[in-house]
């Protein structure tokens, strides 16, 4: 067996001045009812410095994170409805704090004086950008093709127009859709840039687009040609526009005369983030390679590459000439989770401010115990969290990559398997992010509670894009992404390959045990539906038996619940094979990623994207339903989709994780107590 080295983190690697204590503390306001403790604190998608450089916002999947500089100290700002924050502004004065998000139309100002919301405006579309005028009176916004004006100290809506193309008298609204977009800091002009590398100025004032930068297109008569840009940012005093590209370059634009000043080459990844300091002499760009690059504007050249980051750069911002310890620094945001301060000068890093802003969580499982809960985050990095503290106390990197394809915990949280990658992630707010890939990494298995790495004959270098353990934790499987779709099972002590079964088709599929360990089902969305016996081995797949988004077996081992379109179709399982028992079919049953049976079989959990009453606000929910088909609850809280429902050995506690970067942890018996109550 080969040995790796096991890193364990007993605190988390911050600034010695902040207090963990007090950071986990605040990940638990907020919570939804039912929910009893968040861990994480989501994504990050944006971050500001205000006007005087003492504080730094953060906005996450979940909220927004208010951090005091130097010390650290941290605020959660959370609103009722939680949706995604995209996007972030201080007031010129620094005495409010806007903030929004693409899932949600609501625009929230944050008093920095008490740190409680005093007003919000609510708009028709999501939210992409927001700034303030430089009186502080008027704040503008675009909904996505929609520019609103508001005041301030009224909360009014004082104009809104659509996007033009042209003369407005032309009545040609704008229907080109773009990647990205930015508005100028004091909100007057607004840019836009499209998959296809060009770039759009528009006048805020008249919603008309004015001016078109060729930026990154190219010439070809081909339209899948992809130049998305994935960052821009205005320097300060409006007259030059950075963009960054999938191309690997940054470009700079003169905006008044229309003609580009330069093409910056170095990176080595896509460009996902671009900042100018407060007096617009440098520019920092980050990549997904996650370099960090600074320039001098007037000479175009490279002052430093900026290395220390373990994933892709999200989010670049400069603090101001203020009065913090850190004035005029350059933060970093990333994928990995961590926010770093670094010397614009000499290009060295300062510290690392925060951690815990994981970006998505791919699989969660309980200790036999129930005391600690296991997570494996999309980059393949394992964390042990004390549920009593609620907070981590053992970290494991040694399966690090740039994304996981597949990721499993065994059930009783001691054996980890994982597939990763290697390549350029960038993540976006209206989709689950653009990515490619470089290489892949062998397929691994190891030991949690040792580091240990267990080798055998899985260590495949093909696509595996499903993992998962036996209930007995016994039995190791993987679906391999070839042409015939290879279900492979073996003993995870000896290595011996107990089964091999073949979908027919290369495309993903889901892997569930029965509770006994038996059978083994897999499903998928373009791939039929089956299940196998495992100790024959033989196929028990019902010949009516489709395509199905979700699956499970109930805990007593004799019904499969499955769901199709807004259906859910419940078998019976016997010892002569597998019959259509019932339908469940509700209004209400939209479609699902993730089905499980609760422990004692008599409501089954389904995962859903869902609108809110008003149908502006986006969220991922997980309804309750009895077998009879009745709609006992719902569960809210989650912005991102829910990637597992996980409960506790004693059965008391559901664990839900997210592409939100975050698990929610809810209180089953109050979950069903109030699912009782709302029936009578």
């Amino acid at each position: 067996m080969q040995m790796k080295h096991l890193l364990f983190i007993t605190s988390l690697c911050i600034a010695a001045a902040f207090s963990t204590s007090l950071a986990q503390d605040n990940t638990q306001d907020g919570l939804p009812e039912g929910a009893i403790a968040r861990l994480g604190k989501g994504g990050i998608n944006i971050m500001q410095f205000s006007p005087d450089g003492t504080r730094l916002a953060v906005g996450t999947d979940i909220g927004v994170w208010l951090y005091d500089l130097p010390d650290g100290k941290e605020t959660a700002l959370f609103t009722e409805r939680t949706g995604q924050v995209n996007t972030l502004e201080f007031s010129q004065d620094g005495k409010t704090l806007a903030s929004g998000g693409f899932n949600s139309p609501d625009i929230h100002l944050w008093d920095l004086n008490t740190n409680n919301r005093h007003t919000s405006f609510s708009s028709k579309g999501s939210l992409v950008t927001i700034a303030f005028s430089q009186n502080n009176t008027t704040l503008t916004s675009l909904d996505f093709m929609n520019i609103i004006r508001w005041n301030v100290h009224t909360g009014k809506k004082m104009s809104e127009s659509p996007l033009w193309d042209g003369d407005i008298s032309s009545n040609v609204r704008t229907t080109e859709s773009y990647e990205t977009a930015v508005l100028s800091q004091d909100g007057s002009s607004l840019a836009t840039g499209t998959r296809e590398g060009r770039i759009r100025l528009w006048d805020t004032a008249t919603a008309m687009r004015h001016k078109d930068l060729k930026g990154h297109a190219v010439d070809s008569l081909s339209e899948k040609v992809d130049r998305s840009i994935l960052a821009l940012s205005f320097s300060p005093d409006g007259k030059i526009i950075a963009s960054g590209c999938i191309d690997n370059t940054v470009q700079l634009w003169d905006t008044e005369k229309s003609i580009k000043l330069t093409t910056l080459l170095g990176h080595k990844g896509w460009v996902t983030a671009l900042a100018f300091s407060a007096d617009g002499k440098m520019l920092a760009s980050g990549d997904a390679n996650k370099a960090i690059k600074l320039w001098d504007v007037d000479t175009h050249k490279e002052r430093a590459t900026l290395l220390g980051h373990k994933n892709t750069i999200n989010v670049l911002a400069f603090a101001p000439k203020g009065t913090s310890p850190y004035r005029g620094c350059l933060a970093s945001a990333s994928s990995d989770g961590t926010i770093r301060f670094w010397d614009q000068h000499n290009g060295k890093e300062l510290l690392t401010f925060t951690s815990g802003h994981t970006e998505s969580v791919k699989s969660v499982a309980f200790s036999e115990d129930g005391k600690k809960l296991t997570t494996v985050a999309f980059n393949g990095i394992l964390d042990v969290w004390n549920l009593k503290a609620m907070h981590e106390f053992v970290t494991f990197t040694d399966a690090h990559c740039d994304a996981t394809a597949g990721a499993a915990i065994s059930s009783d949280a001691s054996l980890f398997a994982r597939k990763g990658g290697k390549g350029f992630i960038a993540f976006r707010t209206h989709d689950q992010g653009k990515s490619t890939f470089i290489g892949t990494t062998p397929l691994q298995l190891w030991k949690i509670t040792t580091g240990e790495e267990i080798s055998g004959p899985w260590q495949y270098t093909q696509y595996t894009n499903a993992l998962t353990f036996s209930p007995h934790n016994n039995i190791f499987v993987a679906s391999i992404g070839n042409r015939s779709g290879s279900i492979i099972g073996w003993h995870k002590d000896t290595g011996v390959e107990l089964f091999r079964f073949n979908t027919g088709s290369p495309h993903s599929v889901k892997l569930t045990f029965s509770p006994n360990g038996k059978l083994l089902a897999t499903n998928g969305i373009h791939v039929k539906t089956h299940v196998w016996d495992i100790t024959i081995p033989r196929e028990l797949t019902p010949p009516n038996m489709k395509k199905h988004r979700a699956l499970a077996f109930s805990p007593d081992n004799t019904i499969l619940a499955l769901t199709i379109g807004k259906e859910i179709v419940l078998y019976n399982i016997t010892s002569t094979g597998i019959q259509e028992q019932d339908r469940i079919i509700h209004k209400n049953l939209g479609y699902s990623e993730l089905l499980i049976f609760s422990p004692d079989g008599k409501i089954l959990l389904n995962t859903q994207m869902q609108l809110s009453d008003d149908a502006q606000a986006m969220g991922y929910v997980i309804k309750l339903w009895d077998t009879n088909g009745n709609d006992l609850q719902t569960l809210t809280g989650h912005t991102n989709n829910i990637t597992t429902l996980v409960f506790s050995p004693d059965g008391k506690t559901l664990a839900s994780s997210s592409g939100d970067g975050t698990v929610l942890l809810w209180d089953w018996v109050k979950v069903t107590v109030k699912s009782k109550t709302e029936q009578n």
